[in-house]
């Protein structure tokens, strides 16, 4: 049974319209009958095809439903331990008898930052180092809990107008990985399909289960970088070239990417971000974030 705007879930929450798809599930906006409160509920939907880049190339491999239900668990999981201003903790949560499994969060309604970029080309240093400090912010408050986000992409980024100007808030944690306190295990899957290959590490296209904090800065220092330049750091024709290019080659530099003059301080954050090996990367968020605090514009 579709949902359409009217549709009663948890015998609580009418549908209003659709928000958006998102990773695992499908997002609307919806009133709480019990306080009258507008919230965003997410609902699990069929599962998401993902490209491999190691099988024929244009042909999608859906998730298995049963590693779909599993992840959509682990995420409610994380979000309702979540209680920062950049993520989106839960408000409620459960299996409406119709439609599934859903999470129930504060409502933002802004843009995707892939969407943004997309409209209107890459976004001025002075304008983009805030967005990207709330960005750091954001992963700051997953990595101190050990919740790993595995698909950071521009496309996870949502920007609102929030009570200080703009706001990011990272959205999705539908392929994060769990600390061991929080769950037994993960649940099976197939490594290769989780995250976006065009942010995710070059470690991360061959053992998702593996990789650590220091996958999720390098898929945020691409979201900088395209969000610089409006373009990747690597350039390719397909899946195939992209993935070989990751695990063998260096990413394109920041500073023939932009018009000049390029502050050097920014090509070497950028540098260390999108190192190859894991160790060449910052050691952790503080760092990271400490590093891009030094790069405050000046008024």
């Amino acid at each position: 049974m579709s949902i359409v705007p009217g549709t009663v879930l948890l015998q609580r929450y009418r549908v209003l319209r659709h928000l958006r798809r998102e990773g695992l599930g499908e997002v609307f906006s919806a009133e709480d009958a019990s306080t009258g409160r507008r919230v965003a509920v997410k609902v699990l939907g069929d599962p998401p095809e993902r490209l491999d880049p190691t099988k024929v190339l244009g042909a999608p491999e859906r998730m298995a439903k049963a590693e779909a239900a599993a992840r959509f668990g682990h995420e409610a999981i994380a979000c309702a331990r979540l209680r920062g201003p950049h993520t989106l903790p839960s408000l409620d949560g459960g299996e409406d008898p119709e439609h599934g499994p859903l999470i129930v969060f504060e409502l933002r309604e802004g843009e995707l930052l892939g969407d943004r970029l997309a409209r209107q080309g890459p976004i001025p240093f002075s304008v983009l180092h805030p967005l990207v400090e709330q960005l750091w912010l954001a992963l700051a408050e997953l990595h101190e809990m050990g919740i790993v986000h595995r698909d950071i992409s521009s496309m996870k980024v949502l920007v609102d107008r929030g009570p200080d100007g703009e706001r990011v808030t990272l959205l999705d944690l539908g392929s994060c990985k769990l600390p061991p306190a929080l769950c037994d295990e993960e649940p099976s899957v197939s490594d290769r399909r989780l995250g976006d290959i065009r942010f995710v590490p070059p470690e991360q296209l061959g053992d998702a289960k593996a990789v650590d904090h220091r996958a999720d800065l390098y898929a945020a220092t691409t979201v900088v970088f395209q969000a610089l330049t409006g373009e990747l750091p690597y350039a390719a024709r397909n899946l195939m070239m992209l993935a070989d290019l990751k695990t063998r080659t260096a990413p394109r530099r920041l500073g023939t990417m932009m018009p000049p003059p390029v502050d050097r301080r920014l090509e070497v954050f950028v540098n260390r971000g999108l190192a190859h090996n894991p160790d060449r990367r910052f050691a952790g968020i503080a760092d990271a974030l400490e590093g891009w605090r030094a790069l405050r514009p000046t008024a």
